[in-house]
C-alpha cells in the first residue's frame, strides 16, 4: 500500500505541475518591461521543480499518515492485548479477559487513530498553504510535520494504557501534552523500525512501540504517584 501510493501520488504531482505551468504559460512573459519579467528565468526554470517536489513531500506525508493509521487500526486487537500482557508480566497485575472491555478498548484505539489522522492531516494541510506561499519555509514545516506524525504515534501506542486505567480522553490528552517528550520518542522508535526493508520494520516496530509506551507509561504512574504521596506526606 506504501509503495504503490509512493509512485501514484508521485505521478499525480507531476501531472499537476505540468496542468499548472501550462494555465499559468510563464513563457509568455516578456523579457523586459512587464511586471514579472524579473521573475521570469525562476519561473520557467525552477518553479515547475520546487512545485514537483512540494507536492510529492505533501503526498508523501498525505499517503505514509493513511497507510500508518490503517495499520494501527488493522492492529488495535493486537496491541490492546500486548499492552496488557506487558502489565501483567511486569507488576503482577491480572486483567481477566472480558469480551465487552476487550471490545471497548478495541473501539478506543479505533477513535483515537482515527481523531489522530484528523489532526494530524490538520497540520499537513497548514503547512502545505504555508509552504505554498513561501517555499522556503520546507526546511521548517517538513522537520516539523515528521515531530508531529512522532507525537501522534506515540499517542496511539500509550492510548492501550490509558483506556485500560480508566482514563477518559481529556485526562489521556493532558498526559500525553505533559509527557510529549516521551511520546514522540516512542513515535520515533516506531517511524524508524518502519523504514527497515521487506517485513522487519513491520513485525518489530509496532511491537517494540507498544512495549515501550506500556514500559514508560508504568513509570511515568509510578511517579507521579510518588510526587503526590510525597506531597501529601
Amino acid at each position: 500500500m506504501w509503495i504503490g501510493s509512493i509512485w501514484l501520488f508521485s505521478n499525480i504531482a507531476v501531472q499537476i505541475s505540468e496542468y499548472v505551468n501550462r494555465q499559468l504559460n510563464f513563457n509568455e512573459i516578456p523579457d523586459t518591461g512587464a511586471l514579472l519579467s524579473f521573475a521570469k528565468p525562476f519561473l520557467t526554470g525552477y518553479f515547475s521543480f520546487i512545485l514537483v517536489w512540494i507536492l510529492k513531500i505533501l503526498f508523501w506525508f498525505i499517503s505514509g499518515t493513511f497507510v500508518k493509521y490503517i495499520t494501527l487500526i488493522l492492529l488495535s486487537p493486537l496491541f490492546a492485548l500486548l499492552s496488557e500482557s506487558v502489565e501483567e508480566k511486569l507488576c503482577g497485575t491480572h486483567y481477566p479477559f472480558q469480551t465487552a472491555q476487550f471490545m471497548k478498548d478495541i473501539g478506543r484505539g479505533i477513535v483515537m487513530s482515527i481523531r489522530n489522522m484528523i489532526l494530524e492531516y490538520f497540520f499537513i494541510a497548514v503547512c502545505f498553504l504555508l509552504t505554498l506561499v513561501f517555499p522556503p519555509l520546507v526546511i521548517v514545516t517538513g522537520p516539523f510535520l515528521i515531530v508531529v506524525s512522532w507525537y501522534f504515534l506515540g499517542f496511539t501506542m500509550f492510548d492501550y494504557n490509558f483506556e485500560r486505567h480508566k482514563m477518559g480522553v481529556s485526562q489521556s490528552i493532558h498526559m500525553a501534552r505533559k509527557h510529549k517528550g516521551v511520546i514522540c520518542g516512542i513515535g520515533l522508535v516506531y517511524s524508524c523500525f518502519m523504514l527497515l526493508p521487506l517485513f522487519v520494520g513491520l513485525m518489530f516496530g509496532p511491537v517494540l512501540a507498544v512495549v515501550g509506551a506500556t514500559l514508560s507509561f508504568l513509570e511515568l504512574k509510578n511517579f507521579g504517584n510518588k510526587k503526590q504521596n510525597h506531597i501529601e506526606t
